[in-house]
């Protein structure tokens, strides 16, 4: 019955005329790349493109070379293997967004870490290592071409390509291996500039390489970096033997053949060469590097160590560098080889327990002594570097803390008040008052006992809402001999509390006086400024906001301590008639921010509401604001604070002092190497 319809599809004449048959993604067959078939997988919904690929292969005509092709057929091979038909259900609950990356050409699966199972992790990322794989495919076959058509591929060309590809990775170790005779661009941060060959010199130009690495599977990675002692230590992830290839193409054979009993030994394989490569990098950071120990986990940096080398630099640079060099390292009869790699390798140390079967077993790291300790803020003694001290008003490393716990029992005490305040607002004002006096009292005495233990360090009371506002002092005390005394955290938690109790209660006279309160002990923290700001959006006191709102701005230094406060000034401004600069304020509040949604609403009726006077393409919202005199935040006075004390701190072996400004300066700058630096100065390996 559908005879007519066939041949009418299938009719030469009929395909001329359309120019072609054409795929997903509009490209007709014959003109159609591998570039054009990987697009596929980020035009529609992961699973919808995974599932398209697997029908149109399945029902490919063999006659028609143009219903499929070499390419297509070995991706729905790879992606059978990798079990994605089941991606959909995971979906489904777990929202997965594929992106390719500009830097490296791969692919990078979004989807929520902290919610998703072991299991359904390792199905992502097995399907995003095939896409990988198909991407290092298509760029092998685009050679100096730059385009492959997939009409000229065949499945066992591809399948030949794979197996290069993944015994290939430690090809470029010796461009790792030469990059400390390159400028580290991260060096510098606000103008400060770590030493050459110091912790902060070491750690960027790792990370670094780090993120340049084009690999077939996701590297997840840690590093310490001791430049005292000339040590890295790096704890990578290493992908387990179920991401392998199940089949192989076998030109001698002319037929596929299974190949499931070669993958544990081709993963061992793989950790060998991805070792090689992590210890090129480490070495290449500096000539001062002797010694880089790698660290396997098994399937991510959180799974279990199964192996442990360390490396020598002379063994390693004159002896595994040249079998790298001379191809034998990647030759086709290693692939499978890891006892030939490690002979390769001129390794001074190992640890590994390989099983009957070739997989690796789970052994203890190698000891390694670093002169860098992983010691927490609140328990470090050791004194703080001598040009630091003034400008953090600090001397040793534990001055610095304020997040450790301080009065559980207080604690309790208060959330019981507040779970209980509204029985009686006028019994909880009375027990939170009791709070602040306490705390008070016992603040005021511990500055008058260092006073007489230390006269000529004056002694100051304050709170930090945030780490950050801790390395914020200088910002707000010119005398570099000041000392701070940590406030409670409780008793300002009161303070904030009955601000808020009075205003509900309609007195607005002491809501003030406790939200001026919080601000004279927090001057460094931004959110202490809340209070206040709210206080007088209750009176309708919008130019006093515009006040306050400006002297938060000089301190804020989070992303959604920035977005808020310019949310509440931007309203403030649209209440007091000075719609440009309203305007201005809301276009610096991100959609991503807490405050975005609310924010893009509120700016879109304040549009509607300036008519034919909302500014023009020359209009410059920046100026508008600096004409206002409302900073731009961050300050470059705070960020360079932060620049000096993350790399001096970095460089003094303090790395859990120096993580937070790590971590800030990264999402400040929105930089994926500064990201991978915080979470090394904060986890170690």
């Amino acid at each position: 019955m559908f005879d007519f319809f066939r041949k009418k599809g299938n009719n030469p004449e009929e395909s001329a005329k359309d120019g072609g048959s054409q795929n997903a993604a509009g490209a007709t067959a014959s003109g159609r790349t591998t570039r054009d078939a990987l697009a596929e997988f980020t035009a529609t919904p992961l699973p919808d493109a995974i599932d398209g690929l697997l029908f149109r292969v399945s029902m490919a005509d063999p006659t028609d070379p143009t219903s499929s092709s070499g390419f297509d057929a070995y991706a729905a091979r790879l992606l059978s293997e990798a079990e994605a038909p089941s991606l959909r259900a995971i979906a489904v609950e777990h929202p997965v967004e594929l992106r390719r990356l500009n830097t490296t050409g791969l692919f990078w699966s979004i989807f929520d870490d902290s919610t998703i199972s072991a299991g359904n992790r390792g199905t992502i990322l097995r399907i995003e290592s095939v896409l990988d794989r198909l991407a290092l495919i298509s760029k092998a076959l685009e050679g100096d071409e730059g385009t492959a058509f997939v009409s000229a591929t065949t499945e066992g060309a591809c399948s030949e390509l794979d197996w290069q590809v993944l015994r290939s990775i430690a090809n470029d170790a010796n461009d790792y291996l030469t990059a400390a005779e390159r400028d580290n661009k991260l060096d510098t941060q606000y103008g400060t500039t770590g030493t050459r060959g110091g912790n902060w010199d070491l750690s960027t130009r790792l990370a670094a390489a780090c993120e340049a690495m084009v690999l077939p599977f996701r590297l997840e990675y840690r590093f310490a970096c001791d430049a005292g002692t000339g040590t890295i230590v790096a704890s990578v992830s290493l992908p387990t033997p179920d991401v392998f290839p199940k089949s192989r193409f076998s030109r001698d054979a002319g037929q596929w053949i299974d190949c499931t009993a070669q993958r544990p030994a081709a993963a061992a394989a793989y950790a060998l060469r991805l070792a090689a490569l992590i210890a090129a990098a480490a070495f290449g950071t500096s000539v001062g590097v002797t010694r880089v120990v790698v660290n396997g986990r098994e399937g991510s940096i959180a799974g279990a160590n199964v192996l442990s080398l360390e490396f020598g630099r002379i063994p390693f640079t004159m002896g595994a560098m040249a079998k790298i060099r001379s191809g034998e390292f990647s030759a086709p009869a290693t692939e499978c080889d890891p006892a030939t790699l490690f002979d390769m390798l001129h390794l001074t140390h190992i640890a590994a327990n390989i099983d009957g079967e070739g997989n690796l077993q789970p052994v203890e790291p190698l000891a390694v002594e670093l002169s860098v300790p992983y010691t927490p803020v609140a328990e470090d003694t050791r004194p703080l570097p001598e040009d630091l001290r003034g400008m953090l008003h600090a001397d040793i490393v534990s001055d610095l803390d304020v997040m450790s716990e301080q009065d559980a029992e207080l604690g309790a005490r208060y959330r019981a008040i507040m779970e209980e305040k509204d029985d009686s607002l006028l019994l909880a004002v009375a027990q939170l008052e009791d709070i602040v006096a306490e705390t008070s009292a016992t603040a005021a005495a511990n500055v008058v006992a260092d006073d007489l233990a230390q006269p000529s360090e004056p002694r100051r009371i304050l709170y930090c809402e945030n780490v950050f506002a801790r390395y914020l002092t200088s910002l707000v005390e010119s005398d570099p001999s000041v000392r701070y005394v940590r406030a409670s955290d409780i008793g300002q938690a009161a303070r904030s509390s009955l601000s808020r109790i009075y205003r509900d209660m309609g007195d607005l006279d002491a809501a003030e006086a406790q939200a001026r309160a919080c601000i004279e002990l927090a001057p460094t923290s931004a959110p202490a400024y809340n209070d206040l700001i709210t206080c007088f959006a209750e009176g309708d006191h919008y130019d006093r906001i515009i006040d306050v709102a400006r002297e938060a701005l000089r301190v804020a230094v989070t992303g959604n301590d920035i977005a808020y406060v310019y949310y509440r000034l931007a309203f403030a401004y649209w209440q007091t008639g000075r719609l440009p600069e309203a305007l201005a304020c809301y276009l610096r509040v991100p959609e991503a921010s807490p405050m975005g949604e609310a924010a893009l609403r509120e700016r879109n009726d304040l549009v509607s509401e300036m008519g034919n006077s909302v500014p023009g393409s020359d209009w410059d919202p920046v100026a508008c604001l600096r004409t206002a005199g409302v900073p731009l935040a961050p300050l470059d006075d705070v960020m360079e604070v932060v620049g000096r004390a993350l790399i001096e701190l970095c460089d003094a072996n303090m790395p859990l002092a120096a993580a937070p400004l790590a971590s800030l300066v990264a999402s400040t700058q929105r930089n994926d190497i500064l990201h991978a630096v915080a979470a090394s100065l904060r986890q170690g390996v």
